[in-house]
């Protein structure tokens, strides 16, 4: 199917013969990139400028545009024009507050504290309340928040609207699936040991208190996937109390044995079978028995892309992870060893007076 896509400009449409669109379940900025028709003198528009993406008539970005590249010869001429979502100012601008301080505060109450820029923040992730959060100065938004969103498995991410997005785990599921023989053009896939360890520790202290649980306490997880020992040792980024302990310890195993599988499927069509633009962040069952899989698999990225005419192609090119490595469950299924590798266990906790 051949989308209608349009790259409005400054209150108007830009238009152009082929672009590429990616979004990440792991970044931050969802980024586009057009290849601009433009007959008249000068560029067809300058950085900075306002810009939205529609799909079909559906709003799939919403940011600036970030650079114009021109060039040509001595009869012809190309231009290129790059897009961001309005969270690139969270990702690089500073923080501009007076105090730079809240107390009693989840992640969620700290990104709306300090999005001085007026973002905009979604999301409900479980997280735990700080006693005070403060602001180093000089500090991005998604810099202060990172350290707080990594100790706690939430994953920074970006919406359609250009607003910043807090998520914990998958966000739904993909009508149809992914299946060899119908709609898996070229697919790569890897399964590897690397950022995998036998056993993760997670150690911290509490600011409060001189009782050993203050001073140093440990949460640990294991991957019995891991067939030898390799143990890793973490320092917890922040107060340390046992249940964050505990978590932390387990979506490190848990992200470690989501990225020890991945593949990449490239797909005709921008579209699931119920007709939803491919997501990120998003479950879609993956069946190929060349690749031995055979189970859930959560999209990590998805790059859409379409050439100047239908024949040259409307594809989606599908980053896919195990879902525990976006703070899913054990996908289970029927896929070759390797794949269907053991969930991490149960996370535990001691103190150094234990």
């Amino acid at each position: 199917m051949y989308e209608t896509v349009v790259f409005n400009v400054a209150g108007r449409p830009l238009p152009h013969k082929a672009c590429r669109l990616s979004a990440s379940a792991e970044g931050a900025v969802r980024e586009a990139t057009f290849t601009v028709i433009h007959v008249g003198a000068g560029i067809p528009c300058q950085p900075d400028d306002v810009a939205t993406i529609a799909v079909s008539g559906e709003v799939w970005g919403t940011g600036y545009v970030r650079d114009v590249r021109g060039s040509h010869g001595e009869t012809d001429r190309s231009y290129e024009v790059t897009f961001v979502s309005r969270t690139i100012d969270a990702v690089e601008c500073s923080i501009d507050h007076p105090t730079g301080y809240k107390k009693d505060c989840d992640l969620l109450d700290i990104a709306r504290e300090f999005d001085t820029l007026g973002i905009g923040v979604e999301g409900s992730p479980k997280t735990e309340r700080k006693a005070r959060h403060k602001v180093i100065p000089g500090e991005s938004l998604f810099q202060t928040l990172e350290t707080d969103a990594r100790a706690q498995g939430v994953l920074i991410q970006d919406t359609e609207k250009g607003k910043l997005k807090l998520a914990d785990k998958p966000e739904g599921r993909h009508a149809g699936g992914l299946v060899r023989g119908r709609n898996i053009k070229q697919a790569d896939a890897q399964i590897t040991g690397a950022g995998r360890f036998s056993s993760v520790k997670v150690r911290g202290q509490n600011s409060t208190g001189v009782a050993s649980p203050a001073l140093r306490s440990e949460g640990a997880a294991t991957d019995d996937g891991v067939k030898r020992k390799r143990p890793r040792i973490l320092p917890y980024e922040g107060e340390a109390t046992s249940a964050r302990l505990k978590k932390r310890a387990k979506w490190e195993a848990q992200r470690g044995a989501g990225n020890g599988t991945s593949c990449s499927i490239v797909t005709p069509g921008w579209r699931d079978g119920a007709g939803r633009l491919w997501t990120r962040n998003y479950l879609v069952p993956v069946d190929d028995d060349w690749l031995g899989i055979n189970q859930d698999m959560v999209i990590a990225e998805v790059v859409l892309e379409q050439g100047a005419d239908a024949n040259q192609g409307t594809v989606a090119t599908l980053s896919l992870k195990d879902p525990r490595a976006l703070g899913g469950d054990n996908p289970r299924g029927s896929s070759a060893s390797g794949w269907g590798a053991p969930l991490a266990s149960d996370p535990s906790y001691r103190d150094e007076g234990e």
